[in-house]
């Protein structure tokens, strides 16, 4: 169907992305595809769908029902491949309710959301307007621990509860109403989540905190999975942006019509260059911007008036581009916005805009 967005290919070399506009996007209607698509009837007004680790127990949440729907994953083949159906909607097929049914989980909570596991064969899921996280077992459907959020959980996080192999022993309570947890001195309300450990057959609060804007959907992993794996810096050697700057001694700037290329490097505690002139109302121009340094944690920042993306951030060894239109005459001040060092106050400069008629020449310079 006509479609218009952007496929956009990131190339890590040179920092650069390709993007291709692309007119139609496929769609499939799956009344043109029969067998693909099936109903599974789950009360009331189910809102997640999660699957255990085992992949066979598939959890409806019906926001309007106390209780937890599970449908079996084999008995869900067992009835399409049987054709055992209860009519159908919009031309699709509405599986039998008690063909598909796994059990029942008769929680006694009320507004069940999301489900995640543990590797223990348990189960956690929120319910928003008891404003609690209910623990049952997979297979007996019994309740095995309820604990009380505050207030209205939605989504939880287990680090890999959502996967096939669990290792969390932690759940994380993300709530969406604060009522009177934090003070209202913000334009926006904190709001709040506990962590409780769930190593022990009954779960226990462990720390409550806030969150900044409304907590949804998370994932964690241990942290020794990340860190071998985690870029500190870019190596400068391996950089092949087109417009990278790889020392002080390349830094230039360079007139292609209206256009004016600024290739400009950074470091603790200066940009080169740091002033310039020459630059004319009506030209635009292009600050390529390469990050010298190769310590982790010093990124640097660019920001300059006028500029219709809010600013830059560089990591050690990368090269970024910012376009800056100048509107009218004046002295132009850009600026580091991460702090670097003790000097980073100082890590400015100013670019001079000229009228769009003057002859004067590009020029720049470091410390002048």
């Amino acid at each position: 169907m006509p479609a218009n967005y952007a496929h956009n290919v990131y190339d890590e070399s040179t920092h650069t992305a390709i993007s291709t506009m692309k007119k139609e996007v496929l769609t499939v209607n799956p009344l043109d595809v029969p067998g693909a698509v099936f109903f599974l009837p789950t009360p009331k007004s189910p809102h997640g769908c999660d699957v255990d680790p085992s992949g066979q127990y598939i959890i409806g949440n019906g926001k309007l029902s106390a209780d937890l729907t599970i449908h079996s994953f084999d008995n869900m083949i067992a009835a399409i491949e049987g054709k055992k159906f209860d009519g159908e909607a919009y031309g699709i097929p509405i599986l039998k309710f008690e063909d598909v049914l796994a059990g029942t989980v008769k929680s006694g909570g009320l507004g069940p959301l999301h489900t995640e596991f543990d590797a223990e064969g348990n189960a956690y899921t929120t319910f928003f307007i008891s404003s609690e996280v209910v623990k049952w077992k997979l297979g007996t459907w019994e309740v095995i621990d309820r604990k009380p959020t505050y207030y209205s959980v939605g989504h939880l996080m287990i680090p890999g509860g959502n996967s096939r192999k669990p290792f969390g022993k932690y759940v994380v309570a993300l709530n969406k109403i604060t009522k009177d947890r934090y003070l209202p001195v913000g334009p926006e309300m904190e709001h709040s989540a506990q962590i409780y450990d769930i190593s022990g057959e009954k779960m226990e609060l462990l720390y409550d905190f806030p969150t900044h804007g409304e907590p949804h959907y998370a994932a964690g992993i241990p942290a020794e999975l990340l860190a071998p794996k985690s870029k500190k810096f870019y190596k400068l050697a391996d950089n092949k942006h087109p417009y990278a700057t790889l020392g002080a001694a390349d830094s230039k700037v360079v007139r292609e019509g209206k256009d004016v290329h600024v290739y400009m490097s950074t470091i603790r505690s200066h940009f080169t260059p740091d002033n310039i002139e020459g630059v004319k109302v009506g030209d635009k121009v292009y600050f390529h911007i390469t990050n010298q340094e190769q310590d982790f944690d010093v990124p640097h920042g660019f920001a300059i008036i006028g500029a219709n993306t809010s600013e830059l951030l560089v990591m050690p060894g990368q090269t970024k581009t910012i376009i800056w239109e100048p509107k009218q005459v004046g002295v132009w001040p850009f600026y580091c916005t991460d702090f670097c060092s003790a000097l980073h106050q100082e890590m400015q400069g100013y670019v001079r805009v000229s009228p769009a008629n003057s002859n004067l020449e590009l020029s720049w310079s470091l410390g002048d």
